[in-house]
């Protein structure tokens, strides 16, 4: 008895999905989603891409905010140096000790 394949791939691509392949097996036929798509065949769907260009922009907002850190410190180090030349943070200590101790006299007192 000989047996008669049918080749349901060529009528309309079986019902598999555009973007699918459709392979001819003894009895029936198979449905294969594509390179870059997912699916049962018969319904396929365009895997979700992942570009780098977000994780570029990241790179970019981290190098931008560091730049702006080291700017900040250095500034606060040299306003510091330029306080010390001049002296005038030791009269800012001075003037908060003074105030301090004055607030600590007060607090004794009225207990």
């Amino acid at each position: 008895m000989i047996k008669l394949d049918i080749d349901e791939c060529l009528d309309n691509n079986a019902g598999c999905d555009k973007q699918a392949t459709c392979n001819n097996i003894q009895g029936g036929f198979t449905c294969t989603c594509k390179e870059g798509y997912s699916g049962d065949g018969i319904n396929c769907n365009p895997l979700p891409t992942f570009s780098n260009e977000k994780s570029e922009n990241n790179q970019a907002g981290i190098g931008v905010g560091v730049t702006f850190g080291l700017l900040a410190l250095l500034a606060l180090v040299l306003l510091i140096l330029f306080f010390l030349r001049k002296k005038v943070i030791f009269f800012i200590l001075f003037i908060c000790k003074e105030f301090f101790f004055k607030k600590i006299k007060l607090n004794t007192e009225a207990k």
